[in-house]
Protein backbone atom coordinates (compact mmCIF):
# COMPACT_ATOMS: atom_id res chain seq x y z
CA UNK A 1 0.00 0.00 0.00
CA UNK A 2 1.34 3.44 -0.96
CA UNK A 3 1.54 6.00 1.78
CA UNK A 4 0.31 9.43 0.77
CA UNK A 5 2.55 12.40 1.40
CA UNK A 6 1.42 15.28 3.47
CA UNK A 7 1.83 18.75 2.04
CA UNK A 8 4.61 19.49 4.52
CA UNK A 9 6.62 16.43 3.39
CA UNK A 10 6.08 17.36 -0.23
CA UNK A 11 7.11 20.95 0.40
CA UNK A 12 10.32 19.86 2.18
CA UNK A 13 11.46 18.01 -0.95
CA UNK A 14 11.83 21.19 -3.02
CA UNK A 15 14.32 24.03 -2.67
CA UNK A 16 13.17 27.57 -2.04
CA UNK A 17 15.02 28.77 -5.11
CA UNK A 18 16.75 26.61 -7.65
CA UNK A 19 20.54 26.79 -7.55
CA UNK A 20 20.79 27.34 -11.29
CA UNK A 21 17.81 29.61 -11.82
CA UNK A 22 18.46 32.14 -14.59
CA UNK A 23 15.05 33.80 -14.68
CA UNK A 24 16.20 36.76 -12.62
CA UNK A 25 19.27 37.49 -14.78
CA UNK A 26 21.93 36.25 -12.37
CA UNK A 27 23.79 34.24 -15.00
CA UNK A 28 25.22 35.67 -18.20
CA UNK A 29 26.74 33.83 -21.12
CA UNK A 30 29.02 35.86 -23.38
CA UNK A 31 28.42 35.54 -27.10
CA UNK A 32 31.92 34.27 -27.80
CA UNK A 33 31.55 31.36 -25.39
CA UNK A 34 29.22 29.56 -27.79
CA UNK A 35 31.19 27.37 -30.20
CA UNK A 36 30.23 27.01 -33.82
CA UNK A 37 29.68 23.52 -35.13
CA UNK A 38 32.31 22.25 -37.51
CA UNK A 39 31.06 21.61 -40.98
CA UNK A 40 31.99 18.20 -42.28
CA UNK A 41 32.83 18.15 -45.95
CA UNK A 42 31.33 15.24 -47.79
CA UNK A 43 33.33 13.54 -50.50
CA UNK A 44 31.51 13.98 -53.76
CA UNK A 45 33.51 11.34 -55.60
CA UNK A 46 35.70 8.36 -54.94
CA UNK A 47 39.12 8.87 -56.51
CA UNK A 48 39.69 5.15 -56.89
CA UNK A 49 36.96 4.70 -59.48
CA UNK A 50 37.22 5.40 -63.20
CA UNK A 51 34.71 8.26 -62.93
CA UNK A 52 36.65 9.76 -60.03
CA UNK A 53 39.94 9.65 -61.95
CA UNK A 54 38.32 11.38 -64.93
CA UNK A 55 36.88 14.01 -62.59
CA UNK A 56 40.32 14.71 -61.09
CA UNK A 57 41.86 14.92 -64.57
CA UNK A 58 39.22 17.48 -65.59
CA UNK A 59 39.88 19.55 -62.49
CA UNK A 60 43.64 19.52 -63.04
CA UNK A 61 43.25 20.38 -66.74
CA UNK A 62 41.05 23.38 -65.90
CA UNK A 63 43.49 24.50 -63.20
CA UNK A 64 46.40 24.34 -65.66
CA UNK A 65 44.37 26.23 -68.26
CA UNK A 66 43.64 29.01 -65.74
CA UNK A 67 47.31 29.26 -64.79
CA UNK A 68 48.33 29.43 -68.46
CA UNK A 69 45.73 32.14 -69.08
CA UNK A 70 47.14 34.19 -66.19
CA UNK A 71 50.67 33.83 -67.55
CA UNK A 72 49.59 34.77 -71.10
CA UNK A 73 47.63 37.82 -69.94
CA UNK A 74 50.61 39.33 -68.11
Amino acid sequence: MIKRMSFEDYNKMWEDAAANAVGHGGVSLPADAVKKKKEVQKRIYDGRTKEGKKFVERILARRNAREQAKINNK
